[in-house]
């Protein structure tokens, strides 16, 4: 024998960042009928995402940049919901009442 010991190879974990990759991409495509829903999934994105960059995980930081996005964007767009719906209610109630 030559004396050589054998080397573990350890395999590449990417959980984190394939969960933030997953999460960003459903959160972008919910952000126009679930805002808040996009919400939610952005934030989990943006976590996964930042705790899997912080292991130099593959997909983390396309994770994070798909979780601000779905974020803002679902922020906006519930803004932009309730709005609608209040004018949409007063209109109805002039409706009623007059």
């Amino acid at each position: 024998m030559d004396g050589t010991k054998p080397v573990a190879v350890q395999a590449t974990n990417n959980t984190l960042g394939t969960i933030a990759l997953v999460a960003g991409i459903l959160g972008m495509l919910l952000f126009f009928c679930c805002p808040y829903m996009s919400i939610v999934l952005g934030l989990v994105a943006i976590v996964c995402g930042i705790l899997g960059h912080q292991q130099q995980q593959k997909y983390a930081l396309a994770g994070i940049i798909l979780g601000v996005a779905a974020t803002a964007l679902g922020i906006i767009f519930a803004i932009l919901g309730q709005l609608l719906f209040t004018e949409i209610f007063d209109l109805i109630q002039q409706e009623i009442y007059f």
